[in-house]
């Protein structure tokens, strides 16, 4: 087993470490996360069109990213995927489903490494983790990324994705 800066380092020398993942989160997404917001058998296309929507209002990073130029990256796995030279993706929800009953909702998704849910986020509103980080790199990137996904979601693109999805109530 490697251990943490290993697994880190491993991270940062590969240049596929934030994409590797995607095609088993696509594959997951619509029988569980998706489902869980009301939508059920979405077809291949759209869960490839939302996976991508939102990824790409992280940067295509997981979305509490960090990185410091001669650092390896503030985001990496759970231990028992460190030897994995790429960020194994976990779906969060922004807002807590631990504090929310209606936190399952498709725009409340993201997509998060484990270091991320488990230890920066730890079952708080993002709400709670910007009070609790305010002035941070990390609180930055958050802003940042709800900034991209307020723009995203009044977009007519999002718009279409859901009219879409509603085939699918």
């Amino acid at each position: 087993m490697n251990t943490l800066l290993q697994h880190r380092t491993r991270l940062a020398n590969n240049p596929d470490a934030y994409e590797h993942d995607l095609v088993r989160v696509k594959g997951t997404t619509a029988p569980k996360h998706l489902k869980q917001c009301g939508f059920s058998r979405v077809t291949g296309e759209l869960v490839n069109k939302f996976v991508e929507f939102v990824f790409e209002t992280q940067e295509r990073r997981p979305f509490f990213h960090v990185e410091v130029e001669g650092r390896p990256p503030f985001c990496w796995n759970a231990p028992k995927h460190w030897n994995e030279p790429y960020i194994c993706y976990e779906w969060g929800h922004l807002r807590s489903r631990n504090q929310n009953e209606d936190a399952h909702q498709i725009e409340n998704l993201c997509l998060q490494s484990a270091r991320c849910n488990q230890h920066i986020q730890t079952s708080m509103n993002v709400e709670e983790v910007l009070q609790w980080l305010s002035g941070s790199r990390v609180a930055t990137r958050i802003n940042d990324v709800l900034e991209r996904r307020r723009e995203l979601f009044q977009s007519p693109e999002w718009k279409r994705l859901l009219a879409d999805l509603e085939g699918f109530r």
